[in-house]
């Protein structure tokens, strides 16, 4: 809801999925409150952002057992640049992703579900082959995250990673060539 109160929102993409609580409710009274109209995400949909492209990957089905797998994926092309926004999808999504052969390869990543165990798998993160990793990730959160073996299936694949738990606000720039970051790995 703050984001969504704070910008000028021209479209709101998310599932047909109801939750029952506070943040949800939320949500939606200022979705309402600005009269707009939510869009269902459709897998292989392209939308323009600016001077760049986003393509909606996941959700790829209309019911799972588990909410984190409603989550929309986008993957953001700015010029020679790539991003891949994984919100909470678990492997259940990543492994539809797969079998649908999209275009995963992405330069950052923002890994799944806060770095659990339940995402990232080590064939999702070999088909996106990231040159970065973002973990969007509470501060000695009670859930244990991100998990061990995610943080060494990183490590392994030998790729750098952001946490905001440890970093604070994470700000990536692209110009369409070259990524930054305002914080050290």
């Amino acid at each position: 809801d703050a984001v969504v109160k704070s910008f000028d929102v021209k479209t709101i993409i998310m599932p047909k999925v109801q939750a029952n609580t506070k943040t949800f409710e939320d949500l939606i009274d200022a979705i309402q409150s600005k009269n707009l109209k939510v869009t269902t995400p459709v897998p292989g949909k392209d939308y323009t952002l600016g001077d760049s492209k986003f393509t909606i990957l996941a959700p790829n089905n209309t019911s799972y057992d588990d909410t984190n797998d409603y989550s929309v994926v986008i993957k953001l092309v700015f010029g020679n640049t790539s991003f891949l926004f994984t919100g909470d999808a678990e492997a259940v999504s990543e492994n539809e992703m797969l079998r649908e052969e999209y275009d995963l390869k992405a330069d950052v990543l923002k890994i799944g579900h806060h770095g659990s165990n339940s995402s990232t798998t080590s064939k999702f993160l070999t088909a996106v082959s990231p040159k970065y990793a973002v973990i969007s990730v509470g501060k000695e959160n009670t859930y244990g995250h991100p998990a061990e073996e995610i943080m060494n299936r990183l490590k392994q694949a030998r790729i750098p990673v952001y946490r905001t738990d440890e970093n604070g606000t994470i700000i990536c720039t692209s110009d369409g060539k070259n990524i930054k970051f305002n914080v050290d790995p």
